[in-house]
């Protein structure tokens, strides 16, 4: 990645705008994915893991992820500086959902833009957009421990499942949550 964005902790929001992904975005999807598992998980995860995460790698990750069938990807824009402070990802149910058809795959939003609709703004994008793929539920996988995880619940989503993974050599566990859809 060629450089660095840093936002203040407070950041404004009103004029953030939600929009399809594109792959000019890709840049800056992979820097807020990188900076928020970083912060986010600095207590969840293995801390070497954590360092070890780069851009350039999570860059080559959303590329594949662009590439891929079904698959779509949503952005939060600050217009002041035209960055991508969050994104959204969904599509097909990926492995572990079972009965459940839609899938959101990823949904970050940068620190210093949480807790200011952001993150229920591209929920509603990619549930949206399942619906109208014609799914009629979508599931959503969390780390257990993260501490955002309470956010599920309050958007109507109810604990489906839990179920341990390992993520940089640690085992955690991951909590499932699903929505019906109603036909966009």
């Amino acid at each position: 990645m060629s450089r660095s964005f840093v936002f203040p902790v407070r950041a404004p929001t009103r004029r953030v705008t939600i929009r399809p992904a594109g792959w000019g975005d890709i840049e800056g999807m992979a820097r807020v994915a990188v900076d928020t598992w970083g912060l986010t998980y600095v207590d969840i995860l293995p801390k070497a893991y954590l360092a070890r995460m780069r851009y350039a790698s999570q860059e080559n990750q959303r590329s594949r992820m662009m590439h891929a069938h079904a698959v779509h990807h949503f952005v939060a824009i600050e217009p002041t500086a035209g960055e991508v402070v969050g994104f959204a990802s969904c599509g097909p149910t990926r492995n572990g959902g079972g009965e459940v058809p839609g899938e959101i795959y990823e949904l970050y939003v940068q620190h210093g833009f949480q807790s200011r609709g952001i993150g229920r703004r591209l929920f509603k994008a990619a549930r949206n957009q399942l619906a109208s793929d014609g799914h009629e539920s979508m599931i959503v996988w969390v780390l257990s421990d993260n501490p955002n995880l309470g956010v599920y619940p309050r958007m109507g989503g109810w604990r489906h499942a839990r179920k341990t993974i390992r993520v940089g050599g640690a085992s955690v566990e991951e909590t499932a949550y699903t929505w019906r859809l109603d036909r966009a």
